[in-house]
């Protein structure tokens, strides 16, 4: 069995050439994107590591090259993210499944961005700001002032809004129309291999 290292070479950097998509590609599908996974870690005292994964809604500023996402003013994420700034995030796109008479060779398609960095708290103003850029992201016709009430000071100090400062960042892409399928078992029929109708 191959041992992976992450150390030993950039972890943002795809381990399959033809899948990896450049720094334009990344941005425009971060612009599209709104849900996001924000991987966060606490390290006790002892040594003891519990990582946490959490869903959430998210906005890319290309202008600062940072994601900006919200949670609750307590809890797992803001904890985890007072006790050590690494994050680690992951958008993507979801189409078909792709089946193939090779139990190896099932596949989907997909196009998905991974982005490490340091996550900070926002507060105050800054915090308003980024609040009203992801609502814009979420919901572009929904208007603070006119469709929505504005943020208040009060409704600031009840959540927490994060800005994760990207260090690096990769993204990927496996749109097949068809798994590989091997000579050495019997074609699958086509209604198997056709999209749902």
């Amino acid at each position: 069995m191959t041992y992976y290292d992450p150390r030993a070479r950039n972890p943002a950097t795809s381990r399959r050439p033809l899948n990896r998509r450049d720094d334009e590609w990344i941005r425009d599908l971060l612009g599209r994107l709104q849900i996001c996974r924000i991987s966060t870690l606490w390290q006790g005292e002892d040594g003891e590591a519990f990582p946490f994964i959490n869903p959430t809604s998210f906005v890319y500023r290309p202008e600062t090259h940072d994601l900006i996402y919200h949670s609750n003013l307590a809890g797992r994420l803001r904890a985890n993210t007072e006790n050590s700034q690494r994050t680690t995030f992951e958008a993507s796109e979801m189409g078909r499944f792709l089946p193939s008479n090779d139990p190896l060779e099932f596949s989907v398609q997909y196009r998905s961005v991974v982005a490490f960095g340091l996550s900070r708290l926002l507060e105050g103003e800054e915090a308003r700001r980024a609040l009203y850029r992801l609502c814009a992201h979420i919901f572009p016709d929904i208007r603070p002032g006119t469709e929505m009430q504005p943020i208040s000071d009060e409704q600031l100090s009840r959540t927490s809004v994060y800005s994760l400062s990207i260090e690096r960042w990769s993204g990927k892409e496996n749109w097949a129309d068809q798994a590989d399928q091997t000579l050495d078992w019997p074609a699958l029929p086509e209604h198997l291999l056709k999209p749902p109708a």
